[in-house]
């Protein structure tokens, strides 16, 4: 298959393959849903602390605001479909139950599948592909029927297609750590309080957190706050609204964080679909 992108104002698809390792992960959030799907390559991917090393023809579910970067860890050719869209895309009616998987409510419930021998997931995402050969005045239709028919598949398949994650004592911490910030994100954080909420020292949490997830909990706020800051100034608000709205009290921290996280001021106007 060709690499292929599709850019629409609610969804796009991107068909890539990389050849070059790289020496960090690409961590950032974003306000619309992803669908990840691997297909062949050498990488990890972390997911709001958790790890994962992603086997050939596997998906991730990437929820909006979650915290999430892939490393690619040698020159294999790393090749996959990355899908995202506006959840205003499918009909409300079926927005809820078709976007449940992407909040796992449970223990046993995870973000990642596996794709049973390339049967089941995968033409899926070949018919998505496929839909840019539509007529333009049924592209748009074609692109959220198939869409539908991607979710529903992944909603019927969420209790078979299970995969397997890392799970450790130091995990299950960073998780509720993470939890606890998602929770107070808006609020004052200081390392001093969570090292006393979590009876952690403030270096080992440190140390914890970045080696869970590849930021410190600084940089973690900080990129939670501003895609939030985002969401709501593509929503109206001023940008002054939006700061003090989303815990920044100081309007040049804002800009500062805004412009090195976005790579543009708050004024500037951007559809919250393209991609960096």
């Amino acid at each position: 298959m060709n690499t292929v992108n599709i850019h629409t104002d609610s969804l796009i698809l991107h068909h890539a393959v990389d050849r070059k390792k790289t020496e960090q992960y690409a961590l950032h959030c974003h306000n619309y849903y992803e669908v990840f799907y691997f297909v062949a390559g050498d990488v990890s991917y972390l997911v709001e602390g958790k790890h994962y090393v992603p086997k050939p023809h596997s998906l991730l579910l990437i929820a909006p605001h979650v915290f999430h970067g892939v490393k690619i860890e040698s020159d294999i050719p790393y090749e996959r479909i990355s899908l995202h869209f506006v959840p205003g895309f499918l009909p409300l009616e079926n927005q809820s139950v078709l976007l449940s998987p992407f909040h796992p409510d449970d223990g046993s419930a995870d973000i990642y599948y596996m794709d049973n021998g390339n049967q089941v997931m995968f033409p899926f995402f070949k018919q998505l592909i496929d839909a840019r050969h539509a007529e333009e005045a049924i592209r748009e239709l074609s692109l959220r029927v198939r869409l539908e028919a991607l979710l529903s598949q992944i909603l019927i398949s969420s209790y078979s297609l299970k995969g397997t994650s890392e799970s450790s004592s130091s995990t299950r911490s960073v998780s509720k750590i993470i939890a606890y910030l998602n929770d107070h994100i808006t609020e004052s954080i200081k390392l001093d309080d969570l090292s006393a909420a979590f009876y952690i020292s403030k270096h080992h949490l440190n140390k914890m957190f970045r080696r869970a997830t590849g930021s410190t909990v600084g940089n973690y706020v900080i990129h939670k706050r501003i895609i939030m800051a985002q969401n709501l100034i593509s929503q109206g608000q001023t940008a002054n609204s939006a700061a003090s709205a989303v815990g920044f009290h100081d309007y040049s921290s804002f800009f500062r964080a805004y412009k090195k996280v976005l790579g543009y001021a708050p004024s500037v106007k951007q559809n919250t679909m393209l991609l960096k």
